[in-house]
């Protein structure tokens, strides 16, 4: 079969390599993978900007089809359409997995970063982190079930977004729209999402489709005015900060109203930046930071995609085959795509 291995540091560190496909456990299920996303931390990792263990083959955001089951499988047959939660290799006894929270786990071994991913035509998974695909949703779109997860995570779980909330997402990315979709589907009354001059070819217009109540571009309009405005003065309820970059981070503790919350979920480029932290304690702000997802937030991910609260369909821009993954990054570097969604030959 054939698969994406980041295999050394460095651009040329990536190859297509034929590997001999896996054989479920007894309790693994061997899902057909049918599609897999690009993800803004597989870009990190392009450039060497995140960890890894290699040879690893590439890829956290996917799903597919079962195909073989291991004998002590009971829950699921051949032909369930399934995403597979990416904690497939944690202790299962530190405190943080046995209270549901795996992706914290201090032994945690990330799919697709530390052990083999889905950017490939076949993978093998336990069946207890099966999520079964609502049938009124399709595969690419099932491919982007952990970047809601993240979102559902950070809003719902962390219950960060209340009924009537004014809500600014900083971030025309993937998850900056998602987030924004969300926010919006569990009831926020206002939902403004940022982007730049760059994003304009591309991204905004694609979040101008959306049904947000506002979609700026912050270099031809005064983002703190416009807030203000909306808010008679007061500031947003919630921030989401989801573009990791610098002026928007510095930014945001003026936005806000006094007690409102910050929600940390975009990667930086850099470990350290400035932050206002004496303006933050004015504003007797919370600052939440969110990593990842549990099941109630994948479970609560997939209830949105299936009610179609949430419309993913417009993110995707590009549908291209597993082997031109770096034609997909090439996209994603130059803002030419969103979301790239990548099928095997065999899809």
């Amino acid at each position: 079969m054939k698969a994406v291995v980041k295999f050394k540091d460095g651009k040329d560190g990536w190859e297509i390599r034929d590997l001999e496909r896996p054989n479920p456990e007894d309790n693994e299920v061997e899902i057909k993978v049918m599609a897999a996303g690009i993800c803004g931390s597989e870009l990190h990792l392009y450039h060497d900007n995140h960890t890894y263990t290699p040879p690893v083959v590439v890829g956290h955001e996917f799903c597919g089809e079962i195909v073989r089951v291991g004998k002590d499988v009971t829950k699921w047959k051949v032909g369930d359409r399934v995403v597979s939660e990416n904690n497939k290799s944690v202790c299962g006894v530190c405190d943080f997995c046995r209270t549901g929270q795996p992706i914290l786990c201090p032994e945690r071994k990330p799919v697709g970063y530390k052990v083999n991913g889905g950017w490939t035509s076949y993978f093998c998974t336990p069946e207890h982190l099966l999520i079964k695909i609502p049938d009124n949703v399709t595969f690419d779109e099932a491919a982007m079930t952990e970047p809601v997860s993240v979102a559902t995570q950070a809003q719902i779980v962390r219950k960060t977004v209340n009924i009537g909330d004014v809500v600014l997402v900083q971030g025309c990315g993937t998850i900056g729209m998602i987030n924004a979709m969300v926010a919006k589907a569990i009831g926020a009354k206002h939902v403004i999402l940022t982007g730049t001059e760059v994003d304009e070819p591309v991204r905004l217009p694609i979040a101008r489709q959306l049904g947000l109540d506002e979609v700026i571009n912050v270099e031809k309009e005064d983002l703190k005015s416009r807030i203000m405005e909306i808010t008679n003065g007061a500031g947003v309820d919630v921030v989401i900060e989801a573009s990791g970059a610098d002026p928007a981070i510095y930014q945001m503790v003026d936005l806000i109203k006094k007690t409102g919350q910050i929600v940390a979920i975009g990667e930086t480029a850099r470990p350290e930046l400035t932050f206002p932290w004496t303006a933050a304690v004015f504003k007797s702000c919370t600052i939440s930071y969110s990593f990842g997802a549990t099941f109630e937030a994948w479970k609560q991910a997939l209830e949105l995609m299936g009610a179609k609260k949430i419309n993913l369909e417009p993110l995707i821009t590009h549908r291209i085959p597993l082997e031109d993954f770096r034609e997909g990054f090439s996209l994603l570097e130059k803002k030419e795509a969103l979301k790239v969604i990548m099928h095997a030959s065999d899809y």
